[in-house]
């Protein structure tokens, strides 16, 4: 931030409109004297808000407008514009101008950014930015002549209000103002207090002794009362007892058939859930019946397979044997009888053919079955052509022993000489049919296997199937199981509860029977209270309580009123008349207490603020005093100072100063007032630059404070100069040469016959000049 431009018009010498602009930088204002270059530094201090005409040279508020012999302006106004952009005043302009416009007649403006504002506006704006009041950015020659004959609390004083430790001494001040004013309060509070506790004291005695009197009445009535309605609270209480069981056993009924509605919803619900499981389960029990059925018809089917293979394993071994006693020889046997009736003859070919037809026939019966049971066409195919061959080589067999059986019934009515040539013929066809059936029946006891180890198999496929068909059957069967388990719990919880609610509706009945007898006694004792007290039931029982022991309520009652008889006169205002005062002592109690705990807050502000003063100025103080000792060795190369902290006579921060003690050259600390004019500037202008470090403003105005310095001292003024001017605008208002040289800006300012001042700038390193 910088200031960016003046502009003044009725101020002091400034009659026409006239414009400063400025760069950062140093910007120098020259002029001879009276010719009102000076005034440019009053025009800043007066629109940030300077109050004091004597720090503008004047002796009333009126003297900044323009006055000449001729004419004189009604109206003075300066405005300042200041360059906002690293928005150091805390709003959203990038150019900020303050006006201030004062009136002859009197009165004054003050504007922001061409608004109407308030100074307080103005000064709330500034303060945080480094321009604000009390931080001494704008010195003349006599302040800086003063600073170094200062006395050390004074010096201090500056250095508080550069680094804004005098606002806060403000506010302390004013908690210190207000911490005295809560002390007198206090003390006024006591003296009320103290008034009125001598006319409490003795009223409160007397309204102690009817306070006394009225309570013994009161206690008199009460237990009068009370040895009355003893019985009856009893009997309210026993009442609201009854009505208590009453209500909560229909509370419980009431919850007893929810419930029951509840288990008995639950259980239909249950039911209509489990309708599936049992459905299930009886599916499953039908399937394992009707495996269980088919299982053992195919074991049935099994054994007459053993059976038939059995069989055919017989007469395998009967052909057998006939085959190898038949081929024993060719002779007619001795006993061909025995031959022919044992194997040859026709019961033996009877035989045959009665089991070959058994044997057909449970064949059929076997492919039926078969056909049955097994759906798929491969199986029931391949069975059936098993035993299809079968079959039809047994009807081949049946039909030539049939031819067999004929031809020899025909041979039995020949003659016997024909016997022994034919036997022997017969015997050898007798033994190739013999064969041929041996043959047969082998075939067939081997196919008979192959059936069986089929059936085997189907056995070991239907015993898997078994395993995983009873699984499931004994999960269902199981559910099925703690469904009825689940079942009966539920019928069991509704009979207890039915057998719950019995017990309760009988014991409701008997609380019905105690509330008439109760309702009874109590209109009895009812009766009594309104008729000896004239006092409503309702009344007693609401403001009485009843005796607790009658016997001990008796010797009560006679002792109260002994003590009535004692008391005498008694004054019944007398605690009203108390109350009241009483009420008036308490506000003012409640006063002073609260006016206690604002002194102790106030006290503990003051001293917190006390020790955030000195623990800040204290560390700032030493950061101040090294940079003094540098720039005073700036100034005097051959010297030395240094500040010291100097106690007063009082305690406290505030009695401290602050002492300079300087050795300019000559090996000794010499006191300031023996020094020249120049070097007390010189020391005044290490002491303000020392502050100006620690707490840097956004520009400074030095009014010819280079007055009373020679070349010499000029120089080494004007490094520090330079060395602020890298950070900080300076404005320099001089007459030394020495000084316009290290200008960035030249404004030379003349005073014209008429008494107007008027201003020349320029720049350095340009060629031109403007006239405003």
């Amino acid at each position: 931030m910088y200031l960016k431009n003046i502009t003044l018009r009725g101020f002091k010498s400034f009659k026409n409109k006239s414009q400063l602009f400025f760069e950062p930088g140093i910007s120098v204002i020259v002029g001879p004297n009276g010719s009102g270059k000076s005034n440019v530094a009053d025009a800043i201090s007066w629109v940030l808000g300077e109050q004091s005409p004597r720090s503008l040279r004047g002796s009333s508020m009126g003297d900044v407008i323009f006055k000449s012999k001729n004419e004189e302006m009604a109206i003075a106004e300066v405005s300042l514009l200041f360059d906002n952009s690293d928005k150091s005043f805390d709003t959203e302009f990038r150019e900020v101008k303050f006006t201030r416009r004062v009136f002859s007649r009197g009165g004054s403006e003050y504007f922001i950014n061409s608004s109407p504002c308030r100074l307080l506006d103005i000064q709330d704006l500034t303060a945080d930015s480094g321009i604000g009041r009390g931080l001494h950015i704008i010195i003349n020659q006599g302040q800086i002549n003063e600073i170094a004959i200062l006395k050390p609390i004074e010096r201090k004083a500056i250095i508080d209000e550069v680094l804004g430790i005098s606002k806060h001494k403000n506010r302390r001040d004013k908690s210190i103002n207000k911490l005295q004013k809560v002390k007198n309060d206090i003390e006024r509070i006591d003296d009320l207090m103290e008034e009125i506790k001598r006319t409490m004291d003795p009223l409160e005695i007397e309204a102690k002794k009817a306070q006394r009197y009225a309570e013994i009445s009161n206690l008199l009535k009460s237990e009068e009362i009370s040895l009355f309605i003893a019985y009856l609270n009893r009997l309210n209480n026993e009442w609201e007892d009854e009505n208590k069981s009453y209500n909560k056993n229909k509370d419980r009924i009431k919850e007893i058939d929810s419930n029951i509605s509840i288990i008995e919803k639950e259980k239909n619900d249950f039911f209509k859930e489990n309708i599936k499981s049992r459905d299930e389960y009886e599916s499953w029990k039908n399937k394992t019946d009707l495996f269980n059925s088919e299982k053992n018809n195919l074991e049935n089917m099994a054994a007459l397979i053993e059976s038939k293979k059995n069989m055919f394993a017989t007469l395998y071994n009967m052909l057998d044997l006939q085959f190898a006693g038949g081929t024993g020889g060719t002779d007619v046997p001795q006993d061909p009888s025995g031959l022919d009736n044992e194997y040859g003859g026709e019961p033996f070919l009877e035989k045959v053919s009665e089991g070959l037809k058994r044997i057909n026939g449970l064949l059929a019966e076997l492919l039926k079955r078969m056909k049955k049971k097994f759906k798929d066409e491969d199986s029931t195919l391949y069975i059936e052509n098993e035993i299809k061959p079968i079959s039809e080589e047994i009807e081949k067999l049946q039909k030539i022993i049939g031819i067999v059986m004929k031809n020899e019934g025909k041979g039995e009515a020949k003659g016997q000489h024909k016997a022994d040539a034919v036997k022997i013929d017969n015997l050898k066809k007798r033994m190739e049919r013999t064969e041929s059936i041996r043959n047969f029946c082998n075939l067939n006891r081997e196919r008979s296997e192959k059936i069986q180890s089929l059936l085997s198999s189907l056995l070991l496929i239907s015993e898997n199937i078994k395993r995983k068909l009873y699984g499931q059957f004994e999960k269902r069967s199981k559910l099925i199981s703690e469904n009825q388990n689940k079942s009966n719990e539920f019928e069991n919880r509704i009979n207890l509860l039915n057998n719950s609610k019995s017990n309760l509706e009988n014991a409701i009945y008997k609380t019905e029977l105690r509330k008439e007898q109760i309702k009874e006694r109590v209109e009895t004792i009812t009766a009594g209270i309104v008729d000896n007290y004239n006092v409503s039931i309702d009344y007693a029982l609401k403001s009485y309580k009843p005796a607790v022991k009658i016997r001990q309520s008796e010797i009560t009652v006679r002792k109260l009123k002994n003590e009535i008889k004692e008391y005498g006169m008694v004054n019944p205002n007398a605690a009203i008349e108390y109350g009241r005062i009483k009420k008036r002592y308490d506000f003012l109690a409640d006063q002073r207490a609260d006016l206690i705990e604002s002194k102790k807050n106030l006290e503990e502000l003051i001293k917190e603020i006390n020790d955030r003063i000195s623990d800040f100025f204290f560390k700032k103080f030493d950061e101040i005093n090294g940079c003094f000792k540098n720039y005073f060795k700036i100034l005097f190369p051959l010297g030395e100072g240094e500040m010291q902290l100097e106690k007063s006579d009082g305690t406290g921060d505030d009695e401290i100063g602050v002492d300079l003690r300087v050795d300019i050259g000559s090996s000794k600390f010499v006191p300031l007032s023996l020094l020249s004019g120049g070097e007390k500037s010189l020391i005044s202008i290490a002491f303000l630059f020392s502050i100006y470090s620690i707490n840097p403003s956004p520009f400074y105005v030095f009014d010819e404070v280079d007055a009373s310095l020679d070349d010499a001292n000029i120089n080494r003024f004007l490094v520090l100069v330079k060395k602020f001017s890298e950070k900080q605008q300076i404005i320099l208002i001089t007459h030394q040469k020495r000084t316009m040289e290290i200008a960035d800006t030249i404004y030379g300012v003349s005073m014209q016959s008429n008494g107007i001042s008027k201003i020349i700038s320029e720049r350095i390193g340009k060629k031109y000049a403007e006239i405003n």
